[in-house]
């Protein structure tokens, strides 16, 4: 009898553990995924960021974030693969970028996950494709103060700079203007590479030769022309006057910055690709204080765009070591596909951003397919990671932005300058290939042209530099 009543309780008991221990097996923990992500002042806090929880929530992963406060890619992986430290994913952006051929030497050595063919996730998207690579911006509150127009040409662009530098525009009795300034970190930095293109078609990306395209015939055309030398000679003697910021040649980024964001307001001018890599968004007031200065006409009337076709860079590695490809493939693939691109580019959908209606016309002037509503490009946010790490936004949402009504955000500044500038970019033009040694010879003689170190009028000089070129 003992046995028949205990039998269903032992079955209830098996029944329950059963249940149980079934029910544990099916609760399964996420997989821990260890990401590398190099430091950025434009992120809060990578463990807050919303793209990352969105990101988590997407795969199912846990994100063990591992941040890199170094600059040189090549020595960081040179040092994670030797350690054998446990790094699944190491992503890429800002300063931290990995070139090609180092990208290829990992690769070839094993250390890098290849199954892709290259090893590369790529980041296309932080800004519209085929568009003027640099703007020259210039202080309104200088002209009106000066009661000088916005100039026009070249010569024009002198007589302002100038008065900009002997007339005391910032009003504080102090010689401390800074007519035009510039930094070497990129060539969108340097002005005379904008004033060049007042003279002649001035690709520096491209190492100054353009593949001109015509009836299915292509030839080479260089940027050594006399109109080339005019330009440069034009440069040195605003160099000679001081209206020309050494900076080009010896300063940083990080110094032009502060010159122009200053509260002294030194600054008359500026290159850049972008409004926002210069001032910072979080600065209304000296925002309002620049404005675009279309393209300059030259002597002849000549007035071009600098035609920049950015190549998609490294946005992330698989470490080939790593125990977790197939989630590490997940992550990435997740990051590359639209939606979390435009998470990527503009924050939190219905919060930072929404889709358009398309019935406004873009900033760009095309159909409209985005709004912004709180532009965090380039600023201190928890949003997104501020172009680290691989992403792919269509260009029609670069390129489709509506605005949103504030006179302050950038992506309406920048929007209005491109405007200005497209009518003169290269509309027939194939990029030649950059040479590096090439590059770096042709820039070596700007600089020494412009600063005076050789003499452009020179004509030994010229047929020698000429020699050297074609050589």
């Amino acid at each position: 009898m003992k046995r028949t009543r205990l039998f269903p309780v032992i079955i209830l008991v098996l029944i329950i553990t059963g249940s149980l221990s079934g029910g544990c097996a099916k609760i399964q923990q996420p997989s821990v995924l260890r990401v590398a992500i190099p430091y950025s002042d434009k992120i809060q806090d990578v463990n807050t960021n919303y793209y990352i929880r969105w990101l988590e929530e997407k795969t199912g992963l846990d994100l063990d974030i591992t941040l890199i406060r170094q600059t040189r890619p090549g020595e960081y992986l040179d040092a994670l693969f030797s350690s054998g430290t446990d790094i699944d994913v190491v992503m890429f952006g800002g300063d931290f970028t990995l070139s090609d051929e180092e990208l290829g030497a990992f690769t070839e050595a094993g250390d890098v996950y290849s199954g892709d063919g290259t090893g590369m996730y790529l980041n296309y998207g932080a800004t519209a494709r085929n568009r003027a690579g640099q703007i020259l911006w210039i202080n309104h509150e200088w002209l009106k103060k000066l009661q000088l127009s916005v100039p026009t040409n070249t010569e024009e662009l002198e007589a302002v700079l100038l008065a900009f530098k002997n007339n005391d525009p910032n009003g504080n009795g102090k010689n401390d203007e800074i007519p035009l300034a510039g930094a070497v970190d990129d060539y969108a930095y340097e002005p005379y590479e904008l004033i060049l293109n007042s003279f002649v078609y001035n690709d520096p990306y491209h190492s100054r030769i353009i593949r001109a395209v015509s009836d299915s015939q292509s030839e080479l055309q260089t940027a050594y022309t006399d109109e080339f030398r005019e330009g440069l000679a034009f440069c040195r003697r605003l160099y000679e006057k001081g209206l020309l910021d050494r900076g080009m040649f010896d300063g940083n980024l990080s110094r032009l910055r502060e010159m122009v964001n200053s509260p002294d307001d030194i600054v008359g001018a500026f290159t850049s690709d972008s409004v926002s890599d210069v001032i910072y968004q979080g600065n209304p007031e000296i925002m309002a204080r620049f404005i675009h200065v279309a393209p300059l006409a030259g002597p002849d009337g000549v007035r071009n765009a600098l035609y920049k076709a950015d190549k998609p860079v490294c946005g992330a590695v698989i470490n080939a070591h790593s125990k977790r490809i197939d989630e590490a493939r997940l992550l990435l693939d997740t990051m590359m596909t639209e939606e979390a691109s435009l998470i990527a580019r503009y924050g939190e959908r219905g919060v930072d951003w929404d889709y358009s209606e398309g019935s406004d016309v873009s900033i760009y002037g095309g159909a409209s397919t985005i709004v912004t509503f709180n532009y965090i490009w380039n600023t201190s946010q928890n949003k997104h990671l501020n172009g680290i790490g691989p992403m792919n936004v269509p260009d029609k949402y670069l390129k489709g932005v509506t605005w949103n009504g504030i006179n302050s955000d950038t992506e309406y500044i920048d929007g209005r300058a491109q405007m200005a500038y497209r009518d003169y970019l290269p509309g027939t033009a194939d990029p030649y290939e950059r040479d590096e040694e090439l590059s770096a010879y042709l820039d070596g003689r700007v600089k020494e042209y412009i600063t005076g170190s050789r003499d452009v009028s020179n004509e030994e000089d010229w047929k020698e530099f000429i020699s050297g070129y074609d050589k």
